[in-house]
């Protein structure tokens, strides 16, 4: 096929309006932006991208019906926006019309108008800001308000104040052993627990901001999840039947609903900490989401769920961090896994997956390898996938 098969008759169709080719020029290029700096020799030159490639069209429109051709044309480069741009030369595409087009007609040359124009290739969509959800700012505003209903929640339930002293510190000592779960980390928080145990309104504030404090102490995202989910079951809650002695029922139910805060505090405080926490990868942001979701809804189910106010609260939270997580985490990049064939170095590796050998110290790190210098052969490396 020769290149006058290919071209055909040479025309160029804009909004139905046929144009015979003349002529054609076409502006590729880049576009550079070239700094120069006193005292230096060389300059420098930065590429800002592709240039926007614009058409030069010459043509013209023949015929017994030029003159209608030519109103239509006139009426075609009027109306605003891109149109298709069917082309001899340069195929079919989205384009605008810029600088100013002409159509010239003469008395010598009777029967046809000549015609100048430029495009510009408009293939691409617009891109137009877009409003995007802070879904992180959500789960935060979230784990504030299930905090606030389980605040209230515990003071509705925790009446201590007709107890005897031995009794409060029963009470006292089951919270202490719920947060024992922590390891510690939760603070020392036994002296403010003794200080405010018969005021159930400073007692509820002081276990959650324990329960908070944890993320903070904890710089690792995946070792405060732990903690966190050590504490979804800690401690032990206690029943009383509606026979026994006034103050056992009391006892009971105090210890319940602190043991009940502790649980479900943890899983709102963990759920708070995850929209800050940084993810590395897609299976650690699922891992936490699976973690979260189960801490927020294992509490719906159990004999004596929270109320209703209380399950609303932890229901939209869950809700939220479902949103941000996956959001999150679609991302990231998945780990999967390596297998070296024979011994070499970490930069090797780190060159023949990513292109780029500084991300050795990324695999050295996730695999704990003893010598990035000389990886032993046969071993199985979890990396990221991109």
């Amino acid at each position: 096929m020769t290149w006058r098969d290919r071209i055909g008759d040479g025309t160029a169709e804009f909004r139905g309006v046929v144009l015979y080719l003349e002529r054609g020029s076409i502006s590729p290029g880049r576009r550079v932006e070239v700094h120069e700096y006193p005292l230096r020799d060389e300059p420098y030159a930065e590429d800002l991208g592709r240039k926007a490639r614009e058409w030069q069209i010459t043509g013209y429109l023949v015929g017994d019906d030029y003159d209608a051709q030519r109103n239509r044309l006139a009426d075609a480069l009027e109306l605003p926006g891109a149109f298709e741009m069917r082309h001899s030369y340069y195929g079919t595409h989205q384009v605008v019309v810029i600088g100013e087009p002409r159509i010239t007609e003469t008395t010598r040359e009777g029967g046809m108008a000549r015609v100048t124009l430029t495009v510009v290739r408009a293939d691409d969509k617009p891109r137009y800001p877009r409003a995007v959800a802070d879904t992180q700012k959500v789960v935060e505003d979230r784990a504030e308000s299930a905090f606030d209903a389980l605040q209230a929640e515990f003071e509705e339930q925790f009446e201590i104040v007709d107890l005897a002293a031995d009794r409060v510190e029963e009470v006292e000592t089951a919270i202490l052993n719920a947060l024992q779960d922590a390891e510690g980390i939760a603070g020392d928080i036994g002296g403010t627990i003794a200080r405010v145990i018969r005021t159930p309104g400073e007692l509820g504030v002081a276990i959650i901001d324990s329960l908070v404090g944890i993320a903070d102490r904890l710089a690792e995202p995946l070792r405060a999840l732990r903690s966190y989910e050590a504490l979804f079951g800690a401690g032990e809650t206690r029943s009383a039947s509606l026979t026994a002695p006034l103050d056992t029922r009391l006892q009971a139910q105090a210890q319940t609903a602190a043991v009940n805060l502790v649980r479900r505090g943890s899983a709102v405080a963990a759920a708070r900490a995850s929209a800050s926490w940084t993810y590395n990868t897609r299976d650690s942001a699922q891992q936490s989401l699976e973690t979260i979701h189960r801490g927020l809804t294992d509490p719906l189910s159990t004999t004596e769920p929270p109320t209703p106010a209380t399950t609303q609260r932890l229901v939209s939270l869950r809700a939220a961090v479902v949103d941000d997580l996956r959001r999150r985490g679609t991302a990231l990049p998945e780990l999967t896994v390596f297998n070296t064939r024979r011994a070499m170095p970490a930069l090797v590796i780190a060159h023949r997956l990513y292109g780029d050998a500084t991300r050795s110290e990324e695999i050295v790190a996730r695999n704990r390898v003893r010598h990035p210098g000389a990886v032993p052969g046969g071993s199985e490396l979890e990396v990221l996938s991109e």
